[in-house]
């Protein structure tokens, strides 16, 4: 089940909103994620592969697997990328056999789960002894920049309760212990993000407000609070030449070794 409001995904204009702020903006030092991901996944020819929420499907145009999401809009943009099957699916049930998979990846998805541990066994449940799942997540500190920029325009002590601090790299190694016997932590490099698009910072901001307006509806409209961080985003590009965020991501590598029964 997802924790996201139902709009949130029901198509991929959201994620898009906000992939698109990162593709735009350079990154120093220089980072792929995806590349890093699937590296940490360490896949050979002929193993079978499963993605667990493939989102609008950016991992499945670079590797061939079988895709899994819970919403259909998502699916149907995935489907035309992927050089595998997609499905749609829950998380917390998932529609294969026991050990199915050489490598599961569960990228950015966690934290939309509302029974994580559910779903972590399942994820365990699905990979093969010998195999492993890549888990991908934030810290509870990325993108504080924005954060601040996004809290600071609603003022009035309003806190932007992210729905990523539910699982993140602080937190997570401990809830992946339900279900796996072994689970490292591996960050990706530091790194920043410079925005010089301001109303592409805008769009992002627009894309979260079906988590937040009823929440500010009290003081302002999601749509000011938009509008106003676009103009103070703007003020700091001009000054500085960029908004700067700061980008802190992680993955968790889980094997199966000293597993535990359930």
């Amino acid at each position: 089940m997802d924790a996201s409001p139902a709009t949130q995904y029901a198509t991929d204009a959201n994620l898009r909103a906000r992939q698109a702020l990162w593709e735009i903006s350079p990154r120093e030092p220089p980072f792929a994620l995806f590349p890093w991901v699937l590296d940490l996944a360490d896949i050979h020819d002929g193993d079978r592969v499963l993605e667990v929420g493939c989102g609008n499907g950016g991992y499945l145009a670079l590797v061939e697997a079988v895709g899994l999401d819970a919403s259909v809009g998502m699916v149907r943009v995935a489907h035309q990328r992927a050089r595998g099957p997609v499905m749609c699916g829950d998380a917390e049930q998932l529609p294969f056999r026991d050990a199915s998979f050489d490598a599961v990846l569960a990228p950015h998805m966690l934290y939309h789960v509302d029974d994580r541990r559910a779903a972590i066994l399942e994820l365990r449940r699905v990979s093969k002894l010998d195999g492993r799942c890549v888990v991908v997540t934030n810290s509870a500190r990325c993108h504080r920049e924005l954060v601040d920029l996004i809290e600071g325009v609603v003022g009035h002590g309003w806190r932007l309760r992210r729905p990523a601090v539910r699982f993140s790299l602080e937190n997570g190694e401990e809830q992946l212990r339900a279900g796996f016997g072994r689970v490292e932590r591996v960050d990706a490099p530091f790194g920043v993000v410079s925005v010089r698009d301001a109303t592409a910072l805008g769009d992002y901001v627009a894309s979260m407000g079906d988590h937040y307006e009823t929440e500010v509806a009290q003081w302002t409209t999601w749509d000011a609070v938009v509008t106003e961080c676009r103009h103070r985003a703007a003020e700091v590009i001009a000054t500085r030449g960029s908004f700067e965020i700061s980008a802190r991501v992680g993955a968790f590598v889980c094997t199966s070794e000293d597993r535990r029964e359930i």
